[in-house]
């Protein structure tokens, strides 16, 4: 049995900079609910989309994440946390196309992440055990 049953996203956003090559990541989360919450960010160099995310660590270094954008234009958000027993866990989030929209002209165009704000992840997994199990 998994010591938790979900992880808890707040304040989640994905957007990219009009007239930039910059885009950000960036969500609250909480790993348990008496943990309290770890800030996670990143910026990334992407030109009028959201860009992938590689592995990055929250302001809890026991917690990364990345995310990779998909063929379908929506994302895989994976959750990473490290624990004494049984180790790594991750949980993913599938992100649909239709949640990340673009607007403006030319090169002023840009991508936003329209999906909801808060959300849990609850399809965690061992992803790397401590003792071999």
């Amino acid at each position: 049995m998994l010591p938790i049953d979900a992880f808890n996203l707040t304040d989640f956003q994905a957007y990219s900079v009009p007239h930039s090559t910059q885009s950000y990541t960036k969500f609250n989360i909480a790993v348990t609910t008496i943990s309290p919450s770890s800030a996670c960010f990143a910026e990334t160099l992407s030109y009028q989309r959201v860009g992938d995310v590689a592995l990055t660590n929250c302001t809890e270094p026991s917690v990364a994440f990345n995310l990779t954008r998909t063929a379908e234009k929506g994302a895989k958000l994976d959750i990473f946390w490290t624990i004494a027993e049984p180790g790594l866990l991750q949980g993913t989030y599938l992100i649909p196309g239709d949640y990340f929209v673009s607007s403006g002209i030319a090169t002023s165009v840009h991508e936003d992440y329209t999906g909801p704000k808060s959300f849990g992840i609850s399809n965690l997994t061992v992803a790397r055990p401590i003792r071999g199990n």
